[in-house]
């Protein structure tokens, strides 16, 4: 999806009056501010493709607000390595950018550490659940407060081979049998490849098939892990290992690893995020045209949850007054529907607003993110807590120690219920 063409109205919007930006990177010298105008540095990860289209979304705002100039500068694309760049930089109080971006489970933190500032003034609650789905909103919102603004979704995708399949499995029987068929018939395939390596892709994975299952992430208040429905998709994800329909590499794989996998076209089926799709349909994939993606199986057969994912926009706390202001209108024009479709069809970022799913501009130059609206609807966040990277230490541990039969699931996630309970009651 990287790179593809926009609407010609659309383009001719963006393009007036604009030249084409070299790609800026990391470690570039940060650009003189100009004597005559307020500077807003709006800190993000480097994006795919050509820079161009996104340099005249801002140049489309400083025009229509001359007395700003908006600077970018790139953060690191890793998610951990971005967050301890943050943690390192909000923590000390610096105050020389004004916009961030924000990872969906980061939201609670920052703002319980006050780190980000509450926007509710500017992007009210009520407001932002009438334009945007629900799991965005969620992670955005907390305590009834706005501290962002969704600016892109990512939600968990299966993806399967067209010509070894007859369809999409619907739950997680017909996964394995559709699996070990095509492993019978064309030996050295992997039947299903997905990220079990001990990382946030592990906690996603799991959470996804705790859902099919019927589970609730939150009881009561405490985060529900010592639970049937957790058990029973930790055995499940350890079975697919014990049973070989996957490979014992998924347990030291994350995304790329098992994308570059079912892409050389060794794998039947594949979890990962709307970003692979376009690297499977790329011109020279081996797959190309034979890959069909769908919402990940349950038990029962209904349509499953993927996890939520994305980025928001954030106003840094320790913004002057004199800036903030004017940071919020930038985070406004980033959000807007507009600013969501150039996103989507220049770099395959998936609009969090419902009504750029209905645009024909989407439809005609992004038809698989158009696609991807009922999977979207569906997405879940894992637990929201302003602790949650702590909490995923935990979890990645114990998921970790289930799927690779070092504790048993029951034994993992009473632990874990320990742990995490735990560091709830001792939280400040």
């Amino acid at each position: 999806m990287r790179g593809q063409g926009t609407s010609a109205a659309l383009a001719l919007l963006l393009w007036a009056g604009t030249t084409a930006c070299a790609r800026e990177h990391p470690q570039v010298a940060k650009t003189p501010p100009s004597p005559h105008r307020t500077r807003i540095v709006f800190k993000h990860q480097p994006l795919w493709g050509d820079e161009a289209p996104f340099r005249a979304l801002l140049r489309q705002f400083e025009r229509t607000h001359p007395h700003l100039e908006v600077v970018t500068e790139h953060i690191p694309n890793a998610a951990d390595v971005a967050h301890q760049y943050f943690l390192t930089a909000l923590e000390g109080g610096a105050s020389d950018f004004d916009v961030l971006v924000v990872d969906v489970v980061w939201v609670s933190e920052f703002a319980r550490a006050g780190w980000i500032a509450d926007i509710s003034g500017a992007f009210p609650p009520e407001t932002l659940r009438e334009a945007y789905f629900v799991g965005p909103v969620e992670a955005v919102v907390v305590e009834g407060r706005t501290f962002a603004v969704p600016w892109f979704v990512d939600v968990g995708l299966l993806y399967f081979r067209t010509d070894l399949v007859p369809r999409a499995p619907r739950t997680y029987a017909e996964l394995e049998r559709f699996a070990t068929q095509a492993m019978a018939r064309q030996p050295g395939l992997a039947g299903y490849v997905w990220q079990g390596r001990q990382y946030e892709g592990l906690t996603c994975n799991v959470y996804e098939a705790f859902w099919g299952r019927g589970g609730e992430t939150m009881e009561g208040g405490r985060i529900a892990l010592k639970t049937p429905p957790m058990s029973q998709a930790l055995a499940y994800l350890r079975g697919l290992l014990t049973s070989g329909v996957s490979p014992p590499s998924v347990t030291s794989a994350a995304e790329e690893e098992v994308r570059r996998t079912f892409q050389q076209g060794n794998a039947v089926f594949m979890r990962n995020w709307p970003y692979a799709w376009s690297e499977l349909q790329a011109p020279g994939s081996p797959v190309r045209g034979r890959v069909g993606w769908a919402p990940l199986p349950t038990e029962s057969g209904e349509a499953g949850a993927g996890t939520l994912g994305g980025w928001q926009l954030a106003l840094n706390a320790h913004t002057p007054p004199e800036r903030r202001e004017d940071a919020l209108r930038l985070i406004a024009h980033l959000a807007s529907a507009d600013a969501n479709l150039l996103m989507a069809l220049h770099y395959a970022r998936n609009p969090p607003r419902r009504s750029v799913y209905a645009a024909p501009a989407l439809h005609d130059g992004a038809p698989f993110i158009a696609s991807l609206l009922p999977a979207i609807e569906r997405a879940r966040p894992r637990p929201v807590t302003p602790y949650y990277n702590l909490v995923a230490d935990i979890l990645q541990s114990e998921f970790s120690a289930a799927i690779n039969g070092i504790r048993t699931p029951e034994a993992a996630m009473e632990r874990a219920q320990r742990l995490v309970d735990h560091l709830m009651e001792e939280a400040p």
